[in-house]
């Protein structure tokens, strides 16, 4: 089933501001800023203001190059074995994901499934996102689409979203405050049932593994139990393109595949803007897997930033975005069904399993698709067959 959307009317997104002789970073992206500290982080920020974001592709200067349809399949059904997935009752109930993005709008499709907010740009304590980015990020989780009918639903359309505000209105904000949320997940995680965690965004890798304090950081996570799933970033097609966090060796790092808005495999690439491994200091070879991520339908966050710039409505409810940001919260909603299927799996174990499940990409090297297209109905069975043996 697929509906028609609409143009909306232009409005030039406002340019943030970098401080004179501060690193370069973007939306999938933070400034680096220090950490120490477990318990109670103490974050000792060297930049924390005047950032840029890596819009979605529709607001960059390739946004000619996105296709605008009339029409648009629902990708998250269509191109991927998800319905096998719900038809065996697997919805990610009571699974806990968090976003750590721009916020999340109280959406009709999200329900009193939105459990919690944690808001560490304005102190806030209600739900909102004045950006419009992580509300289409948490539709593409756990949307149920309850305003198109059922359909553009979520991979895990029962799954919990805890909403972590780490990105302004602008879409940016300090690496400072992407660590405290991260912590704040860990510290958090046995409250709201957090087993997986989205983070759409992301930095210029310019350290290794080891000394990079945002990829500790989410190490930390995983080590905690929780399933990171990141963005591999914007920035292809050139080679060694991964940001960080994504670096990170032990998380999901997702990259987007262009499904051409059909169905069927036959036509389908990895899109030309997601970004390519190695990773630049310690040549790891990233992204790990790929999910559908052009013109993905999902949430509108009313009044927002995206909502007022140049990008194809659906109605009166959602937005159609692109980018590594909009494939990673499938991949994220995927591995909730996985942790449902099978709750006692490690987030190691999860994530290897969607690797080993995933279908190769015809033509595509590692460096580009990983190991292919998330396969939620082989990574389902597997974990259901694993919890019975």
């Amino acid at each position: 089933m697929s509906l028609k959307p609409t143009d909306a009317v232009r409005i030039n997104p406002l340019p943030a501001v970098r401080p004179e002789g501060a690193p370069r970073v973007s939306r999938e992206s933070v400034a680096q800023d220090g950490y120490a500290g477990q318990a109670e982080p103490q974050v000792q920020a060297a930049w924390v203001g005047g950032i840029s974001y890596v819009t979605p592709m529709e607001l960059t200067r390739a946004g000619s190059r996105m296709p605008r349809p009339a029409e648009r399949i629902d990708a998250v059904r269509e191109v991927l074995t998800i319905e096998d997935v719900w038809e065996a009752g697997i919805t990610g109930k009571g699974v806990g994901v968090a976003v750590l993005d721009t916020g999340v709008h109280p959406h009709p499709d999200l329900g009193d499934r939105l459990v919690a907010f944690k808001d560490f740009c304005n102190g806030r304590t209600e739900p909102y996102d004045d950006n419009g980015h992580g509300s289409h990020v948490a539709g593409l989780v756990a949307g149920d689409g309850t305003k198109a009918g059922g359909v553009y639903r979520g991979a895990a359309p029962e799954a919990d979203i805890i909403g972590v505000k780490v990105l302004d209105g602008n879409g940016g904000g300090s690496m400072a405050n992407v660590i405290r949320g991260i912590q704040w997940c860990i510290e958090n995680k046995d409250k709201y049932n957090i087993k997986v965690m989205n983070l759409s965004l992301g930095a210029a890798a310019n350290q290794k593994e080891k000394d990079d304090l945002v990829a500790l950081a989410v190490n930390r996570a995983l080590e905690a139990g929780i399933v990171p799933v990141i963005a591999a970033g914007n920035s292809g097609p050139g080679r060694q393109t991964i940001g960080t966090p994504a670096i990170s060796r032990e998380v999901l790092t997702v990259g987007a595949y262009d499904d051409k808005n059909t169905a069927t495999h036959g036509d389908d690439t990895m899109a030309f803007f997601s970004s390519r491994g190695p990773t630049t200091r310690d040549k790891n070879i990233k992204p790990d897997i790929a999910a559908p991520g052009v013109n993905m339908v999902s949430l509108r966050s009313p009044g927002s930033a995206i909502d007022r710039a140049n990008v194809m409505h659906l109605g009166d409810y959602y937005v159609l975005l692109s980018g590594t940001s909009m494939a990673t919260p499938v991949v994220a909603g995927i591995a909730a069904d996985v942790v449902q299927a099978n709750p006692d799996l490690s987030p190691r174990e999860v994530i290897q399993l969607l690797k080993e499940t995933a279908q190769p990409i015809p033509d595509t090297k590692a460096i580009l698709g990983g190991h292919g297209l998330v396969d939620p109905a082989k990574a389902v069975r597997r974990a259901l067959e694993m919890a019975e043996a």
